[in-house]
């Protein structure tokens, strides 16, 4: 038992420290606090840090490896959902590594990416997901297909420019950090997964998102409103059952970096995927 938590805690700390060197680059990181209404029609208080960076982010990187027809580079990913009542709970922190490969052409004798075509992208993951009650840990290694083709030049519809897909198979191990409390749990703070305490993992996930920027913007572009979704589904291979997690975001851009978000969330995700609800307001601020 104490050398499980020792293990957990190593690895919190080393994505801690990772990601402090990251935030040193101006990179990406939001932090929100919601007032909610979850699923037992109970007020709370939800806090949210997220730590990601986009695939163009990442294309801009100085430090990865490149070869003429591909590329691989690195990053760590942290995301925190939690709050009081039965709130759900969510946290997780990996380190992935992206490799990417793409159709090249020459121009001036140099040889260039073709922004024209799509951009594969293979991510990798292992890190730990867990709730904020600690009394399970999951270790996960994930592998994925990204497809790119946000590039101003590739020509598709303009919509699809503003979504991303993704397909991912993910495996582990559920370790018990305390195995007195594993079943306490109300409404949306509930553990539904039907993963078993002490046993292997495997998954295939699905994600799908949308994020249409800014609409109706000021002449100041500083100031506007957009729409925001994400779905997400899961088939647990191990014990037959789908788990899925929906949310849409209405966001009102105060500054080009302060928020305000009317949310709406159906489902969990990993690790406690409960099917609950819950809904709320709040800010968010990106740094």
């Amino acid at each position: 038992m104490k050398g499980i938590r020792t293990v957990t805690a190593g690895l919190i700390f080393l994505l801690a420290i990772m990601s402090m060197s990251i935030f040193a680059q101006n990179k990406p990181i939001q932090i929100s606090v919601n007032s909610i209404r979850t699923d037992l029609n109970q007020a709370a208080l939800k806090l949210g840090i997220q730590y990601i960076q986009s695939l163009d982010t990442l294309w801009n990187k100085d430090h990865f490896r490149d070869w003429d027809k591909s590329l691989l580079t690195f990053t760590p990913e942290f995301n925190v959902e939690t709050g009081n009542n039965d709130a759900f709970s969510s946290i997780s922190g990996k380190v992935s590594g992206f490799f990417m490969f793409f159709d090249t052409t020459r121009i001036a004798g140099q040889i260039t990416p073709r922004t024209d075509r799509i951009f594969h992208t293979l991510p990798a993951s292992a890190g730990f997901e867990t709730s904020n009650a600690f009394h399970t840990v999951n270790g996960i290694i994930e592998l994925g297909y990204v497809p790119w083709y946000q590039m101003p030049t590739f020509k598709v519809p303009k919509f699809l420019k503003h979504t991303t897909f993704g397909l991912f198979l993910q495996g582990g191990y559920k370790f018990a950090t305390d195995t007195t409390g594993i079943a306490i749990g109300t409404g949306g703070n509930t553990d539904e997964s039907a993963e078993k305490v002490s046993q292997p993992i495997l998954r295939a996930k699905a994600r799908f998102s949308i994020d249409t920027k800014k609409l109706f913007v000021d002449k100041n572009k500083s100031q506007g409103f957009a729409i925001i979704g994400t779905s997400d589904t899961w088939y647990d291979l191990l014990n037959d059952k789908i788990y899925y997690r929906i949310e849409g975001i209405f966001r009102v851009f105060l500054t080009a970096d302060h928020f305000f978000d009317f949310t709406y969330e159906r489902g969990s995700g990993a690790p406690n995927f409960n099917q609950g609800d819950q809904f709320g307001a709040g800010l968010t601020f990106s740094f």
